[in-house]
């Protein structure tokens, strides 16, 4: 009487670690560049919630004479809390009547040289990729990949 083997041969295990791997080589990179976007847009968002701010600020004492970044509700690194993967800065124009809050990737997190991050008093908003200054204009360029 024969008897009927159960299991897995080794040839099929070592098929489906092979799939298993060849689907996880493909997928890590996609995950990746996925949370590079994904961080990038929470910190526009972030800066565009800091500029909503600015602006009743400067309803309030007619211009950004003594605004700090801190004082507006915003913070230095973004996000506040777990990994920072920005430092945000807020620089004021000289006659006090404008700003640009610039965020840069720090370079120890995955967002190191994805770009700086920009967005001014009048909305103009600047980002590309493995950019280290802003050049800002009426036409926005966070809408790119």
């Amino acid at each position: 009487m024969k008897t009927k083997n159960l299991g897995f041969t080794l040839i099929e295990l070592m098929i489906t670690v092979t799939v298993i791997g060849i689907l996880a080589a493909i997928a890590y990179p996609s995950y990746t560049q996925y949370k590079i976007r994904t961080n990038r847009a929470d910190v526009e968002t972030e800066l565009m919630r800091v500029a909503g701010s600015l602006q009743s600020y400067k309803l309030a004492n007619n211009n950004y004479a003594s605004a700090t970044l801190t004082g507006v509700g915003g913070t230095a690194s973004y996000p506040s809390t777990g990994t920072a993967y920005y430092t945000v800065m807020l620089t004021l124009d000289a006659d006090n009547q404008g700003y640009t809050l610039t965020a840069t990737p720090i370079s120890s997190t995955q967002q190191n040289g994805n770009g700086v991050v920009c967005l001014n008093q009048d909305g103009q908003k600047y980002w590309s990729q493995g950019a280290s200054s802003c050049s800002l204009s009426s036409s926005s360029t966070w809408d790119s990949n």
